[in-house]
């Protein structure tokens, strides 16, 4: 935190002087120092046009952009308490005018995304990962970050934060917001060559230059960080950055490392959580939240069974829950979930990939953190990989099955109808985007309409999601064209991960 020091009074001040003056020669004072002003209200996450109101982007990192298939982009759709959430929307790509770079296929620009004021201006900025950028004539895959700087009528284009120097760093593939070093003003978490970190620090300039970048090097260059989130675990008013991460190149091992929140930013070397149960650790993504609402954030990880030679967890994928504490993350209380779990709906089956793009936060308004899974490989009315989304809440004592909901698009009231390949729940997200403080749960599924991708928004209510008024858009909403595996619905500002 910044610290001011009191201007001296006009009293006061001569008064000092005029004692002075008996014992010195007469001198002529400095003039007391003005007080910094005062830093402006930092933006809700996610609300890029500083209305007070939440709003969603959207990747879409295999899209058309304009007339370059597979380069990827990236649609807004503004929030609003009277309008459809249609109604405002906004799309971007790197031939859009201002956008920096030039679109090209395989750059998936909108494969990664994170939403914060990260200009101090009291308008959140949209930040955009493109890992197959190729960057000044080499490549692909040196991967680039830029940003959309928020304003009162949307998101603007704006610059290049950083790019990769190797064919292999693959820059912009995991990002995370949070405050790390404690000082008020957000900072940017990536990763590098999938195994190391560089951390932009807040606040930053609009040429893109931040105050600060620091390399965080993992030393065994093994790691494979499959993603990334942010939150003060320990509450001591830093944020910590935590990523799912495997222990080699051939994604063996998972394990979940928090560096914790320094005055200098995130620590060097992470702490490893573990649980007692040495063939339950990690997983493929994760989030941050306080699900059992004593003030520190707690750690929700997904694990899927895509990777089947695993065998660690559970038929058909699971949760693991590390509940937060004074000293960080506590592996000994960790709890795992699968659809076997006693209470939890539905059966497991192998490739349903519960556990694909967790998501933590209030879906009722309780104060309670909920979780919200995506099982895009399930089979709904022998329909095989159609897919659904499972949530359940929070309380004193963490996850529980009490509430639990399950969604698909053969539940009433949601739009569509559950077909093969679907892939309904590949990526979740929830968030406020009416301003009424009941979340709405917004779900992607990236194999709708032969592949195109759509997403759909759950209408938020006291007890949580609900069907009624239900909608869902696709690449036509937006202004994009429709495209075979254009990724449409993968990715949400600072919700969840692109789903196998």
């Amino acid at each position: 935190m910044n610290s001011h020091r009191l201007a001296r009074g006009p009293v006061l001040a001569a008064a000092v002087m005029a004692a002075a003056a008996l014992t010195a020669p007469l001198a002529i004072a400095a003039p007391a120092a003005a007080p910094a002003p005062p830093k402006k209200a930092a933006a809700k996450p996610n609300d890029f046009n500083g209305d007070g109101i939440r709003d969603l982007a959207v990747g879409a990192p295999g899209g058309t952009a304009g007339k370059v298939a597979k380069a990827g982009h990236v649609s807004v759709l503004y929030g609003s308490k009277s309008k459809p959430l249609t109604a405002q929307k906004q799309l971007f790509h790197q031939d859009s005018p201002g956008v920096s770079g030039t679109a090209a296929a395989g750059d998936r620009y909108g494969d990664s995304l994170a939403g914060a004021d990260l200009d101090r201006d009291g308008y959140a900025d949209l930040v955009v990962g493109a890992p197959g950028d190729t960057i000044g004539g080499h490549g692909p895959n040196r991967g680039s970050v830029s940003v959309l700087w928020g304003s009162p009528k949307g998101l603007t284009a704006g610059p290049t934060l950083a790019t990769g120097g190797a064919d292999t760093d693959l820059v912009g593939l995991r990002l995370a917001v949070g405050d790390f070093d404690g000082d008020g003003d957000q900072d940017l978490a990536l990763t590098e060559s999938q195994a190391n970190l560089r951390i932009l620090s807040g606040p930053l300039k609009r040429d893109g230059s931040a105050t600060g970048v620091r390399a965080i090097t993992d030393q065994d260059n093994l790691h494979r960080i499959t993603d990334l989130a942010a939150g003060d675990v320990n509450k001591d008013g830093r944020t910590d950055l935590v990523a799912s991460r495997y222990n080699s190149d051939m994604y063996e091992y998972p394990d979940t490392a928090v560096w914790q929140g320094t005055a200098q930013g995130p620590a060097a070397t992470p702490k490893v959580v573990k649980t007692k149960r040495m063939d339950i650790q990690g997983g493929d993504n994760l989030d941050v939240g306080d699900v059992n609402k004593d003030g520190y954030a707690d750690i929700v990880v997904g694990k899927d069974d895509f990777r089947e030679f695993d065998m660690d967890g559970g038929k058909g994928g699971r949760i693991l829950f590390y509940p937060g504490s004074a000293k960080g993350a506590d592996g000994s209380k960790a709890v795992v979930w699968t659809q076997d779990t006693q209470g939890v709906p539905g059966t497991a089956a192998y490739r349903d990939y519960f556990g694909s793009g967790v998501t933590v936060a209030d879906v009722d308004g309780d104060g309670y953190g909920d979780i919200a899974s995506g099982l895009p490989g399930k089979t709904v009315d022998k329909a095989k990989k159609a897919g659904s989304v499972l949530v359940l809440r929070g309380s004193a004592k963490g996850p529980t099955t009490t509430g639990a909901k399950v969604f698909t698009q053969s539940t009433a009231g949601v739009p569509g109808a559950s077909e093969a390949n679907d892939t309904f729940g590949a990526s979740v997200g929830v968030t406020d985007l009416n301003g009424d403080n009941r979340p709405e749960l917004v779900v992607g599924g990236t194999g709708e309409d032969k592949g195109a991708g759509a997403v759909w928004v759950l209408k938020g209510t006291k007890t949580g999601p609900a069907t009624t008024g239900a909608i869902t858009f696709g690449n036509g909403t937006v202004g994009a064209p429709a495209a075979v595996n254009s990724g449409f619905g993968s990715a949400f500002a600072n919700f969840t991960t692109y789903w196998h």
